[in-house]
């Protein structure tokens, strides 16, 4: 049974972990150095250690995605239950091809930590920097987490996940925002979008992760 069909499925409270390394990978220090306490610049760990414990006191991971049947393709068209325009582009048509569903998906960390940002950059342009890198990376870390919730769905009813595709890469263009604000009920999690199609919260996520047939995947493997 595909839960997500049904209804948008919304997360609130999403757990994360921010990790030392991988935070001082995001800020571009040599791939050595694995911890704060490895730096040699004190007060350069010591202001990084207090951006980490900022992100962790007021990012606020919220999600919602809802599941829907594709009913067919036409030129660079992907058409699905209720909606023949939120699916564009040949890359689109690619990804797609081979679904029999698409899961849209929105996440967002929170308007605090985004307002944290600004209001730093008034004072300290690192702390700003070092808070708008970690902020950025957990985004994109929400959307994956929500994403291998989806990907457990879609395995369950024996299918497999194409990859996660974000509005706005490649061909799909940001109008189709509009849509994916629309059929994933956006709103409930906080998010909306600005005249021009960006994302409010800023450093959300929007993307589609498509349910491709094992038939269809064992056949080119044998290839």
């Amino acid at each position: 049974m595909i839960k997500s069909s049904n209804h948008v499925i919304v997360l609130n409270n999403i757990p994360f972990t921010i990790e030392e390394k991988k935070v001082l990978r995001e800020l571009r220090f040599p791939p050595g150095v694995k911890t704060l306490g490895e730096l040699r610049e004190g007060h350069i760990a010591s202001s990084i250690k207090n951006t980490i414990d900022t992100a962790y006191s007021l990012i606020r991971g919220r999600a919602c995605y809802r599941t829907f049947e594709i009913k067919g393709i036409s030129g660079d068209i992907v058409t699905i239950s209720d909606s023949n325009s939120v699916f564009r582009g040949v890359n689109m048509v690619r990804l797609l091809k081979n679904c029999d569903y698409a899961t849209l998906l929105v996440c967002t960390i929170g308007k605090d930590i985004v307002e944290k940002i600004e209001e730093a950059g008034k004072s300290s342009l690192a702390d700003a920097y070092y808070l708008d890198r970690v902020s950025a990376w957990m985004a994109d870390y929400m959307a994956e987490q929500v994403g291998s919730i989806i990907q457990t769905e879609i395995r369950k009813n024996g299918y497999e996940p194409t990859f996660r595709y974000a509005a706005g890469y490649g061909d799909w263009g940001l109008e189709a925002q509009s849509e994916i604000m629309r059929l994933t009920e956006a709103e409930k999690i906080g998010v909306t979008i600005t005249e021009s199609f960006i994302m409010v919260p800023r450093l959300s996520v929007s993307a589609v992760i498509g349910w491709e047939r094992k038939s269809n995947i064992k056949s080119q493997n044998a290839k």
